[in-house]
Order: C-alpha cells, then sequence, then structure tokens
C-alpha cells in the first residue's frame, strides 16, 4: 500500500473517532479509581495507598520517580505509603497518570514500539522541563502544570493506538502526518470526554501557539510552550522555531532568567541539564 493510500486510510479511521463513530481512548483503570478517590474527603493516605497497592508494577514506579530531583525532598521515600504521605494526592496522581498513559497503546512489533518510544521520551521531557521552570519562576501549584503538560501528548498516543487498530504497520513519516493533523482535536475530544478541567483542554488546544499567552502574568501556557521549545530544540536536528525572544512566554520571564548561553539556549536551561536530564530518568 501506498504512503498516500495509508494516509486515506488513517485519515478515515480518525475521521470517524471524531465524528464518535469509533470509541475514543478511556482513562486506564488504575488512574480512574486514583482520581475517584482523591476528590472524596473519607479518602485517607491509608485507603489511597491500599488503592495503588494493588498494582505493583505501579507502586515500583511510585517509588522509584518520587526520588527525582523535582520533588527536592531531602530524604527519598522508600515505601509507596512514605511516597503518598510526602508528595499528597496531587502529586501522586500525577505520577499515576505518567505511569498508566503508558499503557494507552499496544505495541504490535518494532515500528510501533519506536514511534511510541519517541512520543513517551518527549512528554516526559516536556513534564520534566516545565516542572523544573515552574519551580524556577516560583508557579504554583507545580502539581497542575505537570499534569496539565503530561497531557498535552494524550491525542499523539491516541493517533498511535488508533492507527495501530488496522491492519497496517504504522509508517514513521505517514504517523507524525496524522499526528500534525489530528492530535490535537482528538486530544481535546479524549479530555473533555475524562472530564479533565477546561483550562487543560485549553492548554492542549493553544500549546505551540508561540506568540500566544493568556493573561499579562506568567501562566501556565507560557511555561508549556517554554517546555515544549525546549523539548524540540534537544529532539529534533534543525528545528524549525522562532528565536527564544519572539515567544510571548519569553517576555513574562523575570529579566534575571533572561540570559542565554548561545544562541536561543536559555542559561537557566544550559546550567541545569544534568538536574533536568535527571528527572527524566526518574519519570521513564
Amino acid at each position: 500500500m501506498t504512503d498516500k493510500n495509508l494516509e486515506t486510510l488513517y485519515q478515515d479511521v480518525l475521521d470517524k473517532v471524531l465524528n464518535d463513530n469509533m470509541r475514543l481512548p478511556s482513562m486506564p483503570d488504575i488512574a480512574m479509581k486514583v482520581r475517584s478517590a482523591i476528590t472524596q474527603e473519607h479518602t485517607t493516605n491509608a485507603s489511597l495507598t491500599a488503592i495503588i497497592a494493588k498494582d505493583p508494577a505501579l507502586t515500583a514506579y511510585l517509588v522509584q520517580a518520587a526520588s527525582s530531583p523535582i520533588y527536592r525532598r531531602s530524604t527519598a521515600p522508600k515505601t509507596l505509603s512514605e511516597v503518598v504521605g510526602l508528595l499528597g494526592f496531587a502529586a501522586t496522581n500525577n505520577l499515576v497518570m505518567i505511569h498508566s498513559s503508558r499503557h494507552m497503546v499496544e505495541l504490535k512489533d518494532a515500528t510501533a514500539k519506536k514511534l511510541f518510544s519517541y512520543t513517551w521520551e518527549r512528554l516526559i521531557m516536556k513534564t520534566s522541563i516545565a516542572s523544573f521552570l515552574a519551580q524556577q519562576f516560583n508557579f504554583r501549584p507545580i502539581e497542575q502544570i505537570q499534569m496539565a503538560v503530561l497531557l498535552t501528548e494524550v491525542g499523539s498516543l491516541a493517533v498511535l493506538s488508533t492507527m495501530l487498530s488496522t491492519s497496517e504497520t504504522p509508517d514513521s513519516a505517514v504517523y507524525f502526518q496524522m499526528c500534525r493533523q489530528y492530535s490535537k482535536k482528538i486530544g481535546c475530544s479524549a479530555l473533555t470526554k475524562w472530564g479533565v478541567d477546561q483550562t487543560v483542554i485549553d492548554l492542549l488546544n493553544d500549546c505551540g501557539k508561540w506568540d500566544k499567552t493568556w493573561d499579562e502574568k506568567l501562566n501556565l501556557l507560557d511555561i508549556a510552550n517554554l517546555s515544549l521549545y525546549y523539548t524540540v530544540m534537544m529532539t529534533t536536528e534543525n528545528p524549525t522555531l522562532p528565536d527564544i525572544d519572539w515567544l510571548a512566554a519569553y517576555q513574562k520571564i523575570p529579566e534575571s532568567m533572561r540570559d542565554c548561553s548561545k544562541p536561543n539556549w536559555l542559561t537557566l536551561i544550559t546550567e541545569n541539564n544534568d538536574e533536568i536530564q535527571s528527572s527524566i530518568s526518574a519519570f521513564k
């Protein structure tokens, strides 16, 4: 089948998803249970720990990820109970979502694994950079930016999952074309189905619009756009991006932090790359 025929096949399938003729991806069961629990007034650290503990792989992941420098704990938690107690419900929920998102796609072959790996590493990098910047800019709550940026790639994962539902092995070039055409639309539809806050849906829709911001103060979109900008810089050879000072978000950065060590590279990013990379490794 030619690339053009593949594009037509995938466009037909993805159009059906958008038109509600095919099922949108559902939030993973464990993520739904955790999300439901943290909204209940009677939920305690112990009861939330009991829900998560039923998934040994998730438990191990949470303990590992909680040691990330993002959380800046003098002593890393060693048990699930300590993770929940030290990080709190919101941060724990974010880590559950990160882990659960990995199971949205059923990987069938080497090509699918490669495409998923690229999308996943991009997602984790964006989340890590955004968390780091939120700390540097004293943006609160940090948990909000983590969850919001994490969910900006839901559409890409849904596109890959839908493509794999056909009998064809996805072609890399076609996958990226489908992401450019469909990922935001499908991502917004999925987040609406999941009952995610409208602010996160707006973020998904506006992320990547470099000249856009929401208000005069440094906000969620500004940090997300900066994290996306540097994710593209770190993962793409010869990226096509505007100069950093053209971004609306750059104008919101405190003047003391606008210095660039080389063209378009904030010193804040280059001097703290080891910390950012450590966070990326922890989230994997």
